[in-house]
């Protein structure tokens, strides 16, 4: 079920409840949608967004990335957020992307230690390559020798247990970005970058090993419910689930957070004049987990929309109060150095 921003004021008095009087000039509803990834942190911001002033409403509905950029190029939706840039379908009106917030992605797994029958997930190290072999399909076994290569000190406890596979179903920004990396780290075994996850595997259709959910509840849902399953999906909805470590550029084997996300988006600084930022799939970075992306808010700047003021007050309060304070405890992390400092010229050119 779709997800809906929707902020209620109440006051509570005794056993009793009393809604609080609407204000003489009622807020100006200004709906948005598009990427779940940020869902719980822009949830967190519109609460306090709606609830500082009375001249604008934030409504975000958690669509995922392919629909909130469709809609905003209909003008279904004022405003959207999306984890991926467009392929096709780009708005003909004037608008820019703007980094609003950052996040990492986790690869949740499900596996026990056959000896004592614990979780594995935490423990179990990936290097880049065999990642990608594995959520291809080509590695059929949690026993594989690359598997094992990888995992010297727990390779006795790993299970002969057949990998399953679950991946995101429709256009998701999420899997755009996980196949981001997959082709930079493995391009002669994923040859395509798009939202449709589906798709992208090798040869053009999902393995027969693999299963799939319509957002990323599902698919951790589709992980917890089978064990041998890896899936992938952003850190926040992994909600603490047991993450593989996956080796970075340095060598080093890095689990997931909102902290070592953060070591490798303040070293991205090579972005275009409209927001995007080209990510180094190769950063050097001592401590950096090397799947973490940015999220980023579509705006019109042509002026011909509705609530542009709203819009530009919204995303502004998002980026310089709301990701400061609440972005990291939620599992985020908030945009800084030169990219923070494009951001806010991005912003101004809302209108």
């Amino acid at each position: 079920m779709r997800r809906t921003l929707a902020i209620l004021a109440s006051a509570a008095v005794g056993l009793s409840t009393v809604a609080l009087a609407a204000p003489a000039n009622a807020a100006e509803n200004i709906s948005g949608g598009g990427a779940s990834f940020p869902y719980p942190f822009l949830q967190a911001c519109a609460a306090d967004f709606n609830a500082s002033q009375n001249n604008f409403t934030i409504q975000y509905t958690s669509t995922g990335s392919g629909t909130g950029k469709s809609n905003f190029t209909k003008g279904v939706f004022t405003f959207a957020q999306t984890d991926s840039k467009y392929s096709g379908g780009e708005p003909t009106f004037g608008w820019t992307y703007i980094p609003d917030v950052g996040g990492a992605l986790a690869f949740p797994i499900n596996l026990k230690n056959k000896a004592t029958g614990r979780s594995l997930g935490s423990s179990i190290q990936l290097k880049r390559t065999t990642l990608a072999k594995l959520l291809s399909g080509n590695l059929k076994t949690w026993r594989a020798p690359e598997i094992l290569k990888d995992n010297p000190r727990i390779a006795k406890a790993i299970p002969n247990l057949p990998v399953t596979i679950a991946y995101r179903s429709g256009n998701s920004g999420t899997s755009n970005n996980t196949l981001q990396y997959l082709n930079a780290w493995a391009p002669t075994i994923w040859t395509k970058v798009q939202d449709d996850f589906g798709t992208a595997f090798p040869g053009g259709n999902p393995p027969s090993n693999s299963v799939t959910g319509k957002d990323n509840a599902a698919v951790l849902a589709q992980v917890a419910a089978k064990e041998g399953t890896i899936g992938y999906v952003d850190y926040g909805d992994a909600k603490g689930y047991p993450s593989a470590r996956i080796q970075n550029a340095m060598g080093q084997f890095v689990a997931p957070s909102s902290a070592s996300a953060a070591k490798n988006l303040a070293n991205q600084t090579n972005f275009n004049s409209q927001g995007l930022i080209q990510l180094n799939y190769n950063l050097k970075a001592n401590g950096a987990y090397p799947a973490a992306i940015f999220t980023y808010g579509l705006a019109r700047t042509d002026g011909k929309g509705s609530d542009g003021l709203g819009v530009r007050q919204w995303f502004d309060y998002v980026l310089q109060k709301c990701g400061p304070t609440k972005a990291s405890s939620l599992g985020y992390v908030p945009v800084g150095g030169k990219v923070l400092a494009k951001a806010k010229t991005l912003i101004q050119s809302i209108k």
